[in-house]
């Protein structure tokens, strides 16, 4: 999205798949939220973004449960995004909890002990992309980051939004999806719902001027019986901005960021949805086939199970029309990769 908007690109990303690689100037694969202590992979990044010497730095997920290591990020660099102060905010879920409470925006009870009666989730502080939320059983692993949120039965959402100044202006708001037998996130589908769109401007309007927030973030929530309930804020750029690849959304966050007039943002007239395929058990990536519209593309080698593979993306006038185009593409691929190969991928495509 940077590049299409302009802007010489050093991408820094785990995955480092075949797309980053060639749309940005210069990448680097960085495996500290894989495999690597964090504090060593931040010694090993610094060389590298020195050397690109950046006018400005955009985060993704990852460091909302490692605040010193963002704090040092936000100290060395132009970050331009939230402070470290606000990420310890919005991620602490009795603060966010009273924040909501005090700006009357309904959202699940949480504990930060083991419940005893009633239908709750496990969750882990900071973290995100859904993968750590587990269903509570009283055998369940917790340690000091657990913590407790009250299950609110509804359809999962996200909203989509940049907050500058002391306003905000909605992007979008979309339904998640998520990964078979479990919450991680496994994309989202754009939304048109005129009350549902409503809500969400009555949900940003009464909390974001207690929370802080600058430039694009986004926030997961419950809707049920025409009533949105917070679950979680995501104060970095969010992987739903691929449904609005169109808008000049990096310049947005820049021009937020930096308390400028944003540039116009129409939104957009189609549907759309991206799904995440993720990997069943390990596939030799390699040995597969893949089609230029495939999105995320591997390089190479191995992908582990539970891992994502690859994903797919696809517009339309009307919900049925994307949904069609998303089976017809994963019709392609159980057509170059075979059988045995796909009953090993969870597409995430119905």
């Amino acid at each position: 999205m940077a590049k299409r908007e302009g802007f010489t690109v050093f991408a820094v990303d785990a995955f480092l798949d075949t797309d980053t690689r060639l749309a940005a100037d210069s990448a680097y694969q960085w495996s500290a939220m894989l495999d690597q202590p964090l504090d060593h992979a931040m010694h090993a990044l610094m060389p590298a973004l020195d050397a690109f010497e950046p006018d400005a730095v955009l985060v993704g997920s990852g460091f909302e449960a490692h605040p010193d290591a963002y704090a040092a990020l936000f100290a060395g660099y132009p970050v331009l995004g939230n402070t470290p102060q606000t990420i310890v905010n919005v991620k602490n879920p009795q603060w966010l909890k009273a924040t909501c409470e005090a700006q009357g925006v309904q959202s699940p009870a949480i504990s930060v002990t083991p419940p005893t009666v009633g239908d709750w989730f496990t969750k882990q502080v900071g973290q995100c992309g859904g993968g750590h939320v587990e269903r509570w059983q009283a055998q369940s692993i917790q340690d000091a980051s657990t913590y407790w949120q009250q299950y609110q039965p509804g359809q999962a959402v996200g909203i989509l939004f940049v907050a500058h100044a002391d306003t905000y202006n909605l992007i979008g708001v979309h339904a998640l999806h998520q990964h078979a037998g479990s919450y991680a996130y496994a994309g989202a589908s754009r939304s048109q719902d005129a009350a549902l769109i409503s809500a969400a401007h009555q949900l940003l309007a009464a909390l974001l001027p207690a929370l802080g927030l600058v430039g694009i973030n986004s926030i997961d929530a419950i809707w049920d019986t025409q009533t949105l309930h917070l679950l979680e804020v995501n104060p970095r750029l969010s992987a739903s901005m691929r449904l609005y690849m169109q808008l000049p959304l990096i310049q947005a966050h820049l021009n937020a960021c930096d308390q400028q007039a944003l540039p116009a943002l129409k939104p957009p007239e189609l549907l759309a949805s991206h799904r995440i395929l993720y990997a069943r058990q390990t596939i030799d990536a390699s040995q597969l086939n893949l089609p230029d519209w495939l999105e995320d593309q591997p390089v190479g080698g191995h992908v582990a199970a539970g891992q994502p593979l690859c994903s797919v993306y696809a517009e339309g006038h009307t919900a049925r029309e994307v949904e069609q185009t998303l089976r017809d593409k994963k019709t392609q691929l159980h057509t170059l990769w075979g059988t045995y190969v796909c009953e090993h991928i969870e597409f995430n495509i119905h």
